[in-house]
């Protein structure tokens, strides 16, 4: 099938290879000519494991191009498939700009029979989306150019958008004619996941709804680690337990500094929007929005209970990107975090070090949070450090390197990925997310001087 995907970010550009490898001709486009420039160059400006091969080698074997115009594509493509940003503002509420920008370029094509071409919104988009972009299109296409809208919502995770992509958990697609889910069923066929079919309206809100439901659950996560933590419990084994009722599962149990990233906070505050608006209030999901940002504040005042006056103290920020295997820093705890701390304690001296997202920092991070080139320069000299981000770099710092590196070996574990258990028995303080507090061991006198 010919088809193409405008929208060259990080979703539509694994959209655009994952169909080129199944052996389609895929025509990417968008309109940031600097990004297609880099593109038809071979260069591929995301951190995606998994992502460059897979574009590299589409596009040495001619099945994937670039361009900028999605106008000029439609006269040959069958499917066109919108993935293009639709970010939401602090009231929730969703710009569709780049949606009605790509919708309102789309210009006549040769008539082909009966048979309408398909346009496939990826974005995630409010309920109604594709039947205000199909009404919109059928009010100034003249009638032979037969059109239907469609939705079918991408669910890839950051860090892991190709094998999501290929191992797909479910394909959800909505449509208004019976033909047009055999058509996009067939396309989908040679990909594991199973195929949902269902009315375009319910695509859309399985979209919003899922991200809404992840969030309400991590937030649980973390409510319940500070509760354990105010009663003596051991949430990590809390967690475990839980993970173990088939009713609940183990996935997003885990307690930390909460959610980040480009979709989840949109979608969940999107929907409180949305559904205020509609009349039937998401108490629980505004709730969970709620959780999530207090939880910086939360990590403020423990670090405040381990280190004294920390306006005058150096802290290491271990991690900055929203979550590991991206450089993503969309709404990243790190950078309510960093606010939070600068707030309460104004000439805190701040460094950082994150394995991937070191530029893309720089750009949205206060001039004076110093980003360093490893975890050893950043943990140098250091009254205290916060694991922000689970990266698996940061599990192999041995507790001679903590004590040797660091004015104070004081660790705030945000992530619980370190053995804090093994880390205190060696004379390093190393404080989890709802677990029970550890006696340092004797081996450094050091690390018991919290208050110092």
């Amino acid at each position: 099938m010919k088809m193409a995907i405008v929208g060259a970010g990080a979703a539509g550009l694994t959209m655009s290879a994952g169909f080129a490898e199944l052996g389609h001709t895929v025509r990417c486009v968008d309109g940031d000519s600097g990004k297609i420039a880099q593109l038809s160059q071979g260069i591929v400006p995301y951190r995606e494991p998994g992502l460059e091969s897979l574009v590299l080698r589409n596009f040495a074997a001619g099945r994937l191009s670039f361009g900028n115009d999605p106008s000029a594509v439609m006269n040959e493509a069958e499917l066109l498939f919108i993935a293009v940003a639709t970010p939401a503002d602090e009231r929730g509420d969703m710009s569709l700009a780049a949606l009605w920008k790509v919708i309102d370029r789309i210009e006549a094509w040769p008539a082909d029979g009966d048979r309408p071409r398909l346009i496939a919104i990826a974005s995630t988009v409010p309920v109604g989306t594709a039947e205000r972009a199909e009404s919109r299109l059928r009010g100034r296409l003249p009638a032979s150019c037969a059109v239907e809208v469609v939705s079918i919502p991408e669910f890839m995770r950051e860090g892991n958008a190709v094998r999501d992509f290929f191992e797909p958990a479910r394909i959800v697609i909505g449509t208004a004619t019976p033909e047009a889910a055999d058509r996009l069923t067939q396309l989908h066929r040679r990909l594991p996941g199973p195929i949902i079919a269902v009315d375009r309206r319910s695509a859309e809100l399985a979209k919003l709804a899922a991200n809404a439901c992840l969030a309400v659950k991590i937030s649980f996560a973390n409510e319940m680690a500070a509760f354990a933590e105010q009663v003596g419990a051991d949430y990590p084994l809390v967690a475990q337990s839980l993970g173990l009722d088939p009713r609940i599962g183990p996935y997003f149990l885990e307690a930390g500094l909460g959610f980040g990233g480009s979709s989840m906070p949109r979608d969940s505050h999107a929907l409180v929007r949305m559904a205020d608006d509609a009349g039937a209030p998401q108490t629980l999901v505004e709730a969970a929005v709620r959780a999530n940002a207090m939880l910086p504040l939360r990590m403020v005042r423990k670090l405040e209970a381990a280190l004294s006056d920390p306006a005058r103290r150096k802290v290491a920020l271990l991690g900055l990107s929203c979550k590991p295997g991206t450089d993503d820093m969309r709404d990243a705890p790190s950078l309510r975090l960093i606010a939070e701390l600068n707030r309460r304690h104004p000439g805190i001296v701040l460094t950082a070090y994150d394995p991937e997202a070191a530029a893309a920092a720089r750009s949205v991070l206060p001039a004076s949070v110093a980003i360093c080139a490893s975890a050893e320069e950043a943990l140098c000299g250091a009254d205290a450090a916060i694991v922000v981000t689970g990266w698996s770099e940061f599990r192999h710092i041995q507790a001679d390197n903590f004590k040797s590196w660091m004015n104070r070996p004081i660790i705030m574990d945000g992530r619980n990925i370190l053995d804090a258990e093994s880390l205190n028995a060696q004379g390093v303080v190393c404080i989890g997310v709802g677990r029970l507090p550890s006696i340092p061991g004797p081996s450094s006198r050091r690390a018991g001087e919290l208050a110092m």
